[in-house]
């Protein structure tokens, strides 16, 4: 009778099929182990020995006593991980320089350009801004790390080094225009006006399509640096691509006032008011212009218009009243100026006025 049809004979077959998998078991690890091997095993055995070379190097600049204990003149390196561990050690000790000198002394094999990086964070430490920019030209897996160092720079008021590392995000990628549009804000806030057109001019021919804000800050660095004409220039440049755009319009009305074009500046406090008639500040802005050039009439309804959309804005009434008193109402003025104080009794926040910001917030 065959096996096939021997049930006792199956059974033996399958107890025996169980007992070798129960012996083979322990040795699947050393066998993948050995197929791992006869695969990869020039590249396992040259990672083995590069991670025994730089033990020693590790070991030393893991600790204050370690690279204390270490003379650097007894080691050598063989590779960019070895270097940076070096650079830790002389840091370590307090040698600057001897650190420098080991980051920089040969980058071809750091591909990941950690070296590099490291290389230019030294340098910005020791406060050396043009060879870092030097260093890290066109470095561009660099560029992550100074924008999000500028943006807490900027977060926490320091101007000054959150220039440093926008400047270095730009550096390191002139393409990443979110390194650009930060710089020049920061120099705007910095009142660096020259460097602040630099980088909104580069940014008007280099942006798919500029933004508003690119315009209006540019146009402020002129209009600081004395040049109202390249100002109103870039604004009318800008209010073509945005027609609608606030700023843009606020700045062409205080651009002809500065000219002392009173009636150009009334067209455009009139051409905002007529896209936005709800803007409290358009329609003060349009009434203390008009009280400038003699209209306190219009003045007035202007800043009725204000004070009915802004109620709690101390400004507004007080303009309204000087308006008023100009068009000899003087009920109307003592009124005014009673809500005026009214608005100081009650209100313990500052003026709600809704203000032209020269420097809106971005992500």
């Amino acid at each position: 009778m065959s096996s096939a049809k021997n049930p006792q004979a199956l059974e033996g077959a399958t107890a025996r099929r169980r007992d070798l998998g129960a012996r083979l078991r322990p040795l699947a690890p050393w066998l993948l182990g050995l197929a791992l091997v006869l695969v990869f095993g020039n590249a396992l055995v040259a990672a083995a020995r590069r991670n025994l070379a730089n033990r020693a190097f590790l070991i030393a600049a893991m600790s204050d006593a370690a690279a204390e204990a270490t003379p650097l003149a007894d080691l050598a390196a063989g590779s960019a991980f070895q270097a940076r561990a070096l650079a830790a050690i002389a840091r370590r000790q307090g040698r600057a320089d001897e650190a420098l000198r080991q980051l920089t002394a040969d980058l071809a094999a750091d591909p990941a350009q950690l070296t590099r990086f490291e290389a230019c964070r030294q340098f910005v430490a020791q406060g050396q801004t043009a060879e870092a920019k030097a260093f890290c030209g066109l470095a561009a897996a660099t560029t992550p790390y100074w924008l999000a160092q500028g943006i807490a720079a900027d977060e926490s008021g320091r101007a000054a080094d959150a220039i440093v590392y926008f400047d270095l995000a730009r550096t390191a990628d002139p393409n990443l225009l979110a390194a650009w549009e930060r710089l020049g804000r920061a120099y705007f806030h910095a009142q660096r006006y020259a460097e602040v057109t630099a980088v909104y001019e580069h940014l008007l021919q280099v942006q798919p399509r500029p933004l508003a804000d690119t315009f209006d800050q540019l146009a402020a660095a002129y209009t600081a640096l004395g040049r109202p004409a390249d100002a109103r220039a870039v604004l009318e440049s800008g209010l073509a691509q945005h027609p609608f755009q606030r700023e843009l319009q606020l700045a062409l009305a205080d651009n002809a006032r500065a000219a002392g074009d009173l009636d150009e500046a009334d067209t455009w406090y009139a051409r905002l008011l007529a896209q936005q008639p709800d803007d409290a500040y358009a329609w003060a802005r349009r009434g203390e212009l008009a009280l400038q050039g003699g209209r306190a009439e219009a003045a007035m309804v202007y800043l009725e218009q204000a004070t009915a959309l802004e109620p709690t804005a101390v400004g507004y009434w007080l303009s309204l009243a000087a308006a008023a008193a100009a068009a000899g109402e003087l009920g109307r003025a003592t009124t005014a100026y009673e809500q005026s104080g009214a608005c100081l009794l009650y209100t313990s926040s500052s003026p709600r006025d809704r203000t032209r910001t020269r420097m809106p917030s971005s992500a």
